[in-house]
């Protein structure tokens, strides 16, 4: 089990947020400038705050103690709603950068299940929009992380290839035997991949309900 509460204030903003989770999808939604992304940067290490992270039986925050594990050792893996690949690097390049070579086969997988494989000679300036996407997402992935932090990661999906990719990732996720915290609006995401939603709502983690709650309710609505 792994447990978050922390706080701290942005600009006007106050982020406030207590929960437990286990090895599971949680979809995390609320209004533009709720906090959302902020969170998911606390977590990673990449935005100070007060309070206490434990993902499983690792300490990542403990301020209390004057302790902060650094973002490089939290061995994450994460896609940023505004991601950006290395231009003069080839895909299969953007990959593999800067990680421990995990064995072709998962390479392999990572790439064909995320309808990347046809790419993996082209520079980024080459891809589409949806493309890169998937790109940072297989980047994420193919590092075998402790924890996912994805910020609108289907954003840029056709809505066929988005409904293929929720599979993909709902598969990876349990082969993985990770947490998996995804940022979306589209309610379909919460419906079909949260074990968890968390709604935000200026700053503060509102509601934490599991996804059989989710269906019981909209099957009442």
């Amino acid at each position: 089990m792994s447990q978050i509460n922390i706080q701290t204030k942005l600009g006007a903003l106050n982020l406030q947020g207590q929960v437990n989770f286990a090895n599971e999808v949680i979809i995390i939604s609320g209004e533009n400038g709720a906090g959302k992304t902020s969170l998911l940067r606390c977590i990673a290490g990449l935005q100070a705050c007060s309070g206490s992270i434990l993902v499983g039986e690792k300490v990542w925050l403990d301020s209390a103690a004057g302790f902060a594990l650094p973002t490089n050792q939290r061995g994450l893996g994460f896609v940023w709603a505004e991601e950006v690949l290395l231009p003069w690097l080839d895909v299969a390049q953007n990959i593999q950068l800067g990680v421990a070579q995990e064995g072709k086969t998962w390479f392999l997988q990572v790439c064909e299940q995320l309808e990347i494989s046809h790419l993996l000679k082209r520079k980024p300036a080459m891809l589409s929009t949806g493309e890169a996407q998937r790109v940072s997402l297989a980047r994420a992935l193919y590092r075998k992380p402790s924890m996912l932090l994805l910020d609108e990661p289907f954003s840029a999906q056709a809505p066929d290839i988005r409904a293929r990719l929720r599979q993909v990732l709902k598969d990876m996720q349990q082969t993985l035997a990770i947490p998996l915290l995804m940022i979306s609006h589209d309610a379909e995401d919460a419906k079909v991949l949260a074990h968890q939603h968390w709604r935000m709502r200026e700053g503060m983690l509102m509601t934490s309900v599991s996804g059989t709650e989710l269906l019981a309710a909209d099957e009442h609505r």
